[in-house]
């Protein structure tokens, strides 16, 4: 069962437009709810909400994103047998919507009910789908907080990510020589032809420990023209050393220079790191009470590693962090569902979390 607070709240955020840079409807829902707890919330200049509750012990951080990928619309979903669906005209938006409302309804209830808990440092940030932009530059030094909880979407809900990828995007900008293909052919060069012919390392690699692809291609100027101009967009996901990392780019690199060089025309390649890897220890205090809360229950915890991105990658140099997953299923599109039971035992098993954790 579930909480009807719980699924209320979900449903007024999904029904809130938010995409990644505009979040400031999300935001002020976020501070409005806060508000009512009577707990001061502050922007940082990123554009984060910052809230904290005092408490006794070790300062934790609980997260979660208010941004979702396009279209990213408010809607009013559908609960069928107890999950939450899109009503088809949009992405549901629990990525990452049933993070919000987990750490809201925790916080709710450590309040209403006088739960014993920790300082709490409640950060909601901005652009996490477009490069955690918004975690990259929080510093936990002020709140003196050096562990805490991501609640994204990875898994099945409670499982805890052990391993991220390090995500490094990539741009391709390939140039040829234009003109009507009813003319003279001799002095063209397509630019798609460039991209046709290079043999770059590609798809799943090294027993999937390394995944490349290229997602958006665009360029050209009109049907009867020979494409002078493409860009490509891709990515480089790694569980692999630096130096493999490295050897991949390099390769990249060089087969798109040497062809549309060799073709007669030219190819510039730029990379960005987008998320560094990370491993997430099993003897880590955080995780270890987390693993005691579950066993008092008779479950188990798991890990699991993903390619899939989130604040953690920008949190871990300085914090331990980890990753909960939030049982989200077929995220960033239109068959977007959550099932709302698991979500409210996420919420019971921090609740038993920060009594521990407050103990200790």
């Amino acid at each position: 069962m579930y909480s009807q607070r719980l699924y209320g709240t979900l449903v007024e955020l999904v029904g809130i437009p938010s995409t990644s840079s505009h979040e400031e409807q999300i935001r002020h829902y976020l501070e409005h709810q806060l508000a009512a707890l009577g707990l001061t919330s502050t922007v940082d200049s990123a554009g984060n909400l910052l809230a904290t509750l005092p408490g006794d012990g070790k300062a934790l951080l609980l997260n979660a994103h208010m941004d979702r990928v396009p279209p990213g619309l408010g809607h009013t979903p559908v609960l069928r047998d107890g999950v939450l669906y899109s009503d088809g005209t949009t992405n549901l938006g629990a990525d990452d919507a049933a993070g919000l409302v987990i750490v809201l309804e925790i916080v709710k209830r450590v309040i209403e009910q006088r739960l014993p808990h920790p300082p709490l440092v409640l950060l909601f940030t901005v652009k996490e789908e477009v490069g955690m932009c918004g975690a990259v530059g929080f510093d936990g030094t002020p709140w003196h907080v050096t562990d805490g909880i991501v609640f994204d979407n990875a898994f099945e809900a409670g499982v805890v990510v052990s391993k991220g990828a390090t995500y490094e995007a990539f741009d391709v900008t390939i140039t040829g020589h234009t003109g009507h293909p009813g003319k003279d052919l001799s002095h063209t060069v397509s630019a798609l032809e460039i991209f046709r012919a290079t043999d770059y390392p590609r798809g799943s690699l090294a027993h999937d420990q390394t995944r490349i692809n290229i997602g958006r291609i665009s360029g050209g100027s009109a049907r009867n023209a020979i494409p002078d101009r493409i860009v490509l967009e891709g990515e480089l996901r790694s569980f692999e050393t630096d130096e493999m990392r490295q050897a991949y780019k390099q390769q990249i690199r060089e087969a798109f220079e040497q062809t549309a060089q060799r073709l007669g025309g030219h190819a510039e390649v730029h990379f960005s790191t987008h998320a560094k890897g990370y491993t997430i220890s099993e003897d880590e205090p955080l995780l270890q009470t987390y693993k005691d809360v579950l066993e008092r229950r008779g479950a188990q915890l798991q890990l699991q590693p993903t390619f899939i991105g989130s604040d953690t990658s920008s949190f871990r140099p300085t914090m331990r962090v980890f990753t909960l997953s939030t049982g989200v299923v077929n995220e960033h599109s239109f068959e977007e569902y959550v099932a709302l039971a698991p979500l409210e035992q996420v919420v019971q098993d921090m609740l038993q979390l920060l009594h521990i954790w407050n103990t200790r």
